[in-house]
């Protein structure tokens, strides 16, 4: 019978050691009967049962066979220690108490099978085998011997573990067990790895670019082997018959290794480029205009990107060259397409020279470059005239540009147009300001409002002025009229059919006018033989002159009690008298200054009045209230003159005199001198800054102004 008691039953100990068991036991009887308790365990693999005896109080002591038949009872079939259990006895009647758990059975334990293990069929010393040879075999385990526990049941052998193999390159398993090489070469195992490195192998790379040979042969190398190791890949592209040559070569010296060596390279395929050109100058594609910002980012409609203008000289479109296109094919022969560049192509037209390579293009002229495209391709050329059909409007916006500049229609109020050369209106003017590096015609008048400004480098031919500024290092003719304008210019202003009315004329080569003032008394002022560009640098010395008169003033102010004290200046410490000299040496610098700028301006005046023509002619009738300053002389006329007649000045005095045929020849002579003059001027000039290499576009005479540059109008106002 067999009981379970709860109890915490220890581990069975060896009796003969005192140690555990080889495994945790369990209960298999725990029992407390009359004599004491009796406890059996068998070990977790039931190959072995203990029993421990704890005694009682009773005299009554249990004997082998009452101990046997509860083995019997509990079905232990193994063979009995029966010692083991009588001499348990006797220690418990000797001590009284109880015992230890001793074994008194046990099984047959299962023997170890042996492990598997392989075969090795090549030669450590010469791993180098043929292809097909078996090159390794393996040996199975083998099984062990059954065991049986304490309850006669049979427990299964141990059996040997199998060896582990992992194949690599060019070994294949043909019979179980049994393994072979694909190729010849240098068989290599270790770590349960097993793998044959050809003698002679070709390895193509992932994109198919590079074919490399390896050689770990013992003998040489021929042409053949290497040839058909290359056909047996397919390779015939980009074998390097050179190279092949230098490694056989080798040979004859050395058998050595070959490494991953390239011996066939593919093209690879390159992305070509396509050609660009480079403007300097804006292109619309849609031909519509493109606003400016000003600073606030507001949109300027004024300016757009219509007006495009190009100096001479000025580099303005650049080629970067096409990159052709790389077909590519690998060492199979196999192509890859890559697509095709568009080549950039542009050719020089007129006013437009190009480099040699044909990738640089400057501008022969002045002007606006224009892109055309006909059957023979995209052409650039530069036109020195900029046309307008039409008014100006904001689809064009300001004009500034380099060249001519033609406006078949009116230009209304607010807009600006400068040229570096002559500009031509058909229309009328407005409120706006026109600036022309040489001559301006205006076939319709100015409508200035006070706030148009007009200049050029030439002359100027228009209908007729009313309230505008002008300015001209020209003639300007007004065929009807002038109104309330104020005028300068280094020409002649004639006016044939019309009159002068109102406002200020200044003119260096004298005032014609078929009337002039009205007869309301309008205050008209002419200044004939007035050159404004050198009265307004004479301005710029007066105030100069009246700066160093203020500081000689304040200097003496400051020594002059000290220079009339003769007793204190000796007694002054050294310090101050050193101070006293520079202020008197400084002094000196101020007046040797004031002298110079006295002798310029003296010279200007000469200057100025050396080529002038200071008179005043009225063809009809010179109104009361006119005024005329011609130099130092000033006269207001007081009563109404009657024409054709002349006012000059002689003595300081401004006279009148007739104006007859004899008057105006002379008239015409000085002006053609005048004019011859200056012609040979500006040619010396011009001779000049070709000399110096400048630029015909950059103005090097003094005597001339340029259109985009004029000169500062209030600085040059005449009183």
């Amino acid at each position: 019978m067999t009981a379970s008691t709860g109890k915490n039953i220890p581990p069975a100990q060896n009796q003969e050691t005192g140690n555990s068991s080889d495994s945790e036991s369990k209960p298999l009887y725990d029992e407390s009967l009359p004599k004491g308790q009796i406890t059996i365990t068998e070990t977790a693999d039931k190959t072995k049962a203990y029993l421990q005896i704890t005694s009682t109080t009773s005299e009554q002591q249990f004997t082998k066979d009452e101990i046997l038949e509860i083995l019997n009872e509990i079905g232990i079939k193994s063979e009995i220690d029966e010692n083991k259990i009588v001499e348990s006895l006797a220690k418990l009647k000797k001590q009284g108490d109880s015992i230890k758990p001793v074994k008194i059975t046990e099984g047959t334990l299962p023997s170890p099978g042996k492990d598997g293990d392989f075969e090795i069929l090549f030669s450590r010393e010469d791993p180098f085998v043929e292809k097909g040879e078996m090159v390794l075999k393996r040996i199975d385990p083998q099984s062990g011997n059954p065991g049986k526990d304490i309850y006669d049941n049979e427990i299964p052998p141990l059996n040997g573990k199998a060896p582990k193999i992992t194949l690599g390159e060019n070994v294949v398993e043909k019979n179980p067990g049994e393994y072979f090489s694909q190729c010849i070469g240098k068989v290599s195992f270790g770590n349960n790895y097993l793998s044959v490195r050809k003698i002679l192998e070709i390895k193509v790379s992932d994109d198919g670019m590079e074919a490399t040979l390896t050689y770990i042969g013992a003998t040489k190398l021929t042409r053949e082997k290497i040839m058909d190791a290359l056909k047996e890949k397919d390779i015939k592209h980009g074998i390097d018959e050179p190279l092949i040559d230098n490694i056989l070569a080798s040979f004859e010296e050395e058998v050595k290794p070959v490494e991953d060596v390239v011996i066939a390279r593919g093209v690879r395929p390159k992305r070509g480029r396509d050609g660009e050109i480079n403007y300097s100058f804006m292109i619309s594609e849609d031909n519509s205009p493109h606003f400016k910002e000003k600073k606030d980012g507001s949109i300027n409609i004024r300016e757009t990107n219509m007006v495009q203008t190009v100096k001479e000289g000025d580099e303005i479109a650049t080629i970067t060259p096409h990159v052709p296109a790389q077909t590519g094919k690998d060492v199979f022969g196999k192509t890859y397409k890559v697509p095709k560049v568009k080549e950039a192509a542009l050719k020089a037209d007129k006013g437009v020279k190009s480099t040699a390579d044909g990738l640089h293009f400057f501008a022969e002229i002045s002007g606006r470059p224009i892109l055309e495209t006909d059957r023979l391709g995209l052409r650039l050329s530069v036109n020195e005239v900029f046309s307008v059909d039409g008014d100006l409007d904001l689809k064009i916006g300001n004009i500034n540009f380099n060249g001519v500049v033609e406006i078949n229609g009116d230009v209304e109020d607010g807009f600006t147009v400068k040229a570096t050369k002559s500009i031509f209106i058909g229309g009328s003017v407005g409120a706006s300001t026109i600036e022309a590096g040489t001559d301006l015609t205006i076939q319709g008048g100015c409508n200035g409002k006070e706030q148009a400004y007009i200049y050029a480098g030439g002359n100027i031919d228009v209908r007729y002025l009313n309230e505008t500024r002008v300015k001209s290092r020209g003639n300007i003719l007004v065929r009807n009229e002038i109104v309330n304008s104020e005028v300068n210019t280094l020409g002649r202003v004639t006016v044939p059919s019309g009159s002068i009315r109102g406002g200020k004329i200044s003119a260096k080569m004298g005032i014609e006018s078929h009337d002039i003032g009205s007869d309301m008394g309008v205050k008209t002022i002419l200044i004939p033989g007035a050159d404004y560009e050198l009265n307004a640098e004479c301005k710029k010395i007066d105030t100069r002159i009246i700066e160093i008169n203020k500081e000689l003033e304040d200097i003496n102010n400051r020594i002059a009690p000290l220079l009339k004290n003769k007793e204190l200046l000796p007694k002054l410490p050294e310090e101050q008298r050193n101070k006293l000299r520079e202020t008197i040496e400084y002094l000196t610098t101020l007046k040797s200054q004031k002298d110079t700028l006295n002798e310029t301006k003296n010279r200007f005046i000469d200057h100025s009045r050396n080529d002038a023509l200071p008179e005043a002619v009225a063809k009809n009738i010179v109104y009361h209230s006119v005024i005329l300053k011609i130099y130092d002389s000033r006269r207001e006329i007081a009563s109404q003159l009657e024409g054709p007649l002349r006012l000059y000045e002689e003595e300081e005095r401004i006279l009148v005199e007739p104006y007859g045929k004899n008057a105006r020849k002379r008239t015409e002579e000085k002006m053609t001198q005048m004019a011859e003059t200056r012609k040979q001027s500006e040619k010396a000039a011009a001779e000049k800054k070709q000399n110096r290499n400048v630029p015909e576009t950059e103005e090097s005479s003094e005597d001339q102004t340029s259109a985009e540059n004029p000169p500062d109008t209030k600085a040059s106002e005449n009183d």
